[in-house]
């Protein structure tokens, strides 16, 4: 993660496993390290995506499919809305921003 995201103290981080809003790259570092330090494997591809540029600012918002493993040989999965901000800096575009949330369908 270091690589992909500003390390920078306004980046916020909001998974969807998350209970609070983690502000400032140390603290978003602390939890995807977390995050995946509970699971054998986190597998999330992309199911869609429409992405926007205004100058040196992008976002893209979309469906996730997660796929996890747990440590216990249990697994689960679940799309998710997702909504990344990333800013560009020197050529390269960086996350400041990711927040997930579960998907769930109402019954019919």
């Amino acid at each position: 993660m270091d690589k992909v995201w500003a390390h920078e103290s306004y980046a916020t981080f909001i998974g969807p496993l998350s209970t609070t809003i983690v502000v400032g790259w140390d603290g978003v570092r602390k939890a995807w390290e977390m995050r995946f330090g509970q699971f054998d494997r986190v597998t999330i591809s992309l199911a869609e995506s429409h992405v926007r540029t205004n100058g040196k600012v992008a976002w893209a918002v979309g469906i996730e499919k997660v796929e996890l493993l747990r440590k216990d040989g249990k697994t689960s999965s679940f799309d998710a809305f997702v909504t990344n901000v990333f800013e560009q800096r020197d050529g390269r575009w960086l996350l400041v921003s990711h927040q997930a949330t579960p998907t769930f369908r109402a019954a019919e």
